[in-house]
C-alpha cells in the first residue's frame, strides 16, 4: 500500500460493503504514524460500512476502548510502536473482550513476530507495503469472524468458536508462510548486482525454499535451440550443461518447449533424485530460462506447494533479470566505445600500442594471486582497460614528444588521471572504477598524484594497477629509451617496494612473476 498517495473515494473497492452487516462496524486504528492512520481512515470511510476511531499509540487505544464501553468490532494495529507494542496491545484487548478481532500491521513479517501475534490473539496480519485489495480481503475476514465470535460468545458455543478460530489460524499460517517467502525472495534478489550472481542466487534460493540438494538453471538460446546451464548446486550429469531441447526427451527440455511446469514425484522405492520439478522463467511472455530442483532432503516430498514456491521465485526474478540485462547491455556498449577510443589513442603512438590491454592482463594475474573476488576482477578489467583514457584530453605534441618533458609539460600529463575519472564518472553507471582510474599514479609514501594519498588510503585495486603499469612501461619501448628486460623491471619494482608500491602487493607480484604468469600478450 502506498501510504504517500491519497486514496480516491471512487477507486475504493466495494468488496466489504456488500458482505458486512447493515450497521457499520466499529474499527479502531492504532498506529504511531499520522499519515498511515489518516489514509486508512479515508479508505474505510470510502467503503461506507465502518465507524472509525484513531489512536496514535497503544495506551491511547486502550483508553478509547474503555471510553466506548464495549461494542468495538475490530482493531488495526501496528506491531512496532513506542511504549507498548502491537502484540502486548492485542493481548490486553483480548483479555478485555475476546470477540474483538485484531489485525496486525508490520513492515518486517518475521515468522517469530507473526507467531507471537497469533498467540496473543491476532486473526490476520498485513505486511507493508500492502495493496488496497489485500486490506479489503482482511476487512472482509474481520467482518465475518466478528459475526461468528459475537454469535458464539452470546450463545456460549465454545466448541464452534474454537473451530472457527482454528480455521482462521490455518489460513493465517499459510499467509504467514507465503509472505515470509516473498519477503525472503525480494530481499535476497534486490542485493544482486549482475546476472551471473543472480543466476547463482536463484538456484540457491530454490534449493533452500524447497529443501532440495540439487538446483539447475538454464538460459535458452533460441537461435541455436539450446539450453545453456548458467548456474548449479549439487551434483549433476555433465551432459546437462548443454541441451538441444527440440530433440531431447528430458523434462527440462519439455518445459523449454511448451512453458508448462513439470512435477515428477518420487514413487515408492524410487531414488530421491528421481523426484524433480522444472519450471519456466518468462521475460515479457517469452520463455527465457528453465529452473529445476531435485534430490529432496530426507522426509521432504515434492508437491504442488513446491511448484507454487518456485513460481513465486521465478516471477520475482524475471523483472530483476530483465533490469540487469538492460544495465549490462548499456554498460557493455559504453565500455566497448571507450575501449575503442583508447585503442585509437594508443594506435597514434607505436610505443604505447596495446599498453592498456597488457596492463589489464598483468593486473588481473596479480589480483588473482592476491585472492581478489570475481567482482573485483571484473572491476579491474574495466578500470585497467580505461586507466589512460584521460590522455584523450592531452595535446598530441606533449603526449607523443620524443624528448624528455619539461616540468610544465609533465604537470599537464599528470592531469590525465583526473580527466579519465571525469570521463568515466559522467556515465553514471560506475562507482569504484573511476576511483581506480584517478588514483593509479598515487604512491605508497604519499608522493604520488593527483591527491597525494598514501598507504591504504589508495584503493587496493589501484595499487595493483600501479605495479602492472610500471612493469609494462619499463618492458616496453619509449620515445626516449628502448625496452628493458623483465628482470630489470622486477628489480626496479622490488627496489621501490615500501616507497612507490605496496610492499605486500610487491611480494604477490614477485610470486606471480616467478610462476611465469606475466607473459600475457
Amino acid at each position: 500500500m502506498d501510504l504517500n498517495q491519497p486514496i480516491p473515494y471512487k477507486s475504493a473497492p466495494n468488496i466489504v460493503r456488500t458482505k458486512v452487516n447493515k450497521s457499520p462496524l466499529k474499527i479502531l486504528i492504532v498506529d504511531d504514524e499520522r499519515l498511515v492512520r489518516e489514509t486508512l481512515k479515508e479508505y474505510l470511510h470510502a467503503l461506507g460500512s465502518f465507524e472509525v476511531y484513531l489512536a496514535e499509540n497503544a495506551f491511547e487505544g486502550l483508553n478509547t476502548i474503555h471510553r466506548l464501553g464495549g461494542g468495538l468490532d475490530g482493531v488495526l494495529v501496528d506491531i512496532n510502536m513506542p511504549g507498548m507494542d502491537g502484540i502486548e496491545f492485542v493481548k490486553r484487548v483480548k483479555k478485555k473482550d475476546r470477540s474483538i478481532v485484531a489485525i496486525i500491521i508490520t513492515g518486517y513479517p518475521s515468522s517469530e513476530k507473526v507467531i507471537q501475534a497469533m498467540r496473543a490473539g491476532a486473526s490476520d496480519f498485513l505486511a507493508k507495503p500492502f495493496s488496497l485489495d489485500q486490506l479489503s480481503v482482511s476487512l472482509e475476514r474481520l467482518a465475518g469472524e466478528r459475526k461468528v465470535l459475537k454469535e458464539n460468545v452470546y450463545l456460549s458455543r465454545e466448541l464452534q468458536v474454537k473451530k472457527a478460530l482454528e480455521e482462521t489460524n490455518q489460513k493465517l499460517q499459510q499467509k504467514v508462510k507465503e509472505q515470509a517467502i516473498l519477503f525472503t525472495i525480494s530481499d535476497t534478489l534486490s542485493k544482486t548486482k549482475s546476472t551471473k550472481e543472480l543466476y547463482n542466487t536463484l538456484v540457491e534460493l530454490a534449493c533452500t525454499l524447497t529443501q532440495t540438494e540439487q538446483g539447475l538453471f538454464w538460459v535458452i538460446n533460441r537461435d541455436e535451440q539450446k539450453m545453456i546451464l548458467m548456474a548449479s548446486k549439487g551434483l549433476y550429469d555433465p551432459e546437462l550443461e548443454t541441451i538441444h531441447y527440440p530433440d531431447s526427451p528430458l523434462p527440462y527440455a519439455q518445459v523449454a518447449k511448451d512453458g508448462i511446469p513439470t512435477l515428477i514425484p518420487a514413487v515408492d522405492g524410487a531414488k530421491r533424485d528421481a523426484a524433480l520439478i522444472a519450471i519456466p522463467l518468462f521475460i515479457q511472455k517469452n520463455i527465457f530460462g528453465v529452473l529445476s530442483i531435485a534430490c529432496p532432503r530426507p522426509g521432504v516430498i515434492l508437491e504442488d506447494d513446491a511448484v507454487f514456491i518456485l513460481h513465486l521465485l521465478t516471477e520475482r526474478a524475471s523483472l530483476t533479470i530483465e533490469n540487469l540485462l538492460l544495465y549490462e547491455s548499456v554498460s557493455y556498449n559504453l565500455y566497448s566505445t571507450l575501449t575503442a577510443l583508447v585503442s585509437t589513442l594508443e594506435a597514434k603512438d607505436s610505443y604505447t600500442k596495446a599498453h592498456s590491454q597488457r596492463v589489464t592482463a598483468i593486473s588481473i594475474k596479480i589480483a588473482e594471486q592476491a585472492g581478489c573476488k570475481d567482482e573485483e576482477l571484473e572491476i579491474l578489467q574495466f578500470a585497467g582497460s580505461l586507466h589512460d583514457i584521460g590522455k584523450i584530453g592531452i595535446r598530441d605534441e606533449i603526449l607523443m614528444k620524443t624528448g624528455r618533458l619539461t616540468p610544465e609539460e609533465y604537470g599537464i600529463i599528470k592531469k590525465h588521471s583526473i580527466i579519465g575519472e571525469k570521463i568515466v564518472k559522467k556515465l553514471g553507471l560506475l562507482s569504484i572504477e573511476p576511483q581506480i582510474i584517478r588514483h593509479h599514479h598515487e604512491r605508497w609514501d604519499g608522493k604520488g598524484y593527483p591527491d597525494g594519498l598514501k598507504r591504504k588510503e589508495i584503493p587496493r585495486l589501484a595499487r595493483i594497477l600501479a605495479i602492472a603499469d610500471t612493469f609494462d612501461a619499463i618492458t616496453s619501448n619509449r620515445p626516449y629509451r628502448p625496452a628493458r628486460e623483465p628482470e630489470f623491471a622486477v628489480k626496479e619494482i622490488l627496489k621501490n617496494a615500501g616507497s612507490q608500491f605496496d610492499p605486500e602487493l610487491v611480494e604477490i607480484f614477485l610470486t606471480t612473476y616467478k610462476q611465469k604468469r606475466l607473459d600475457v600478450i
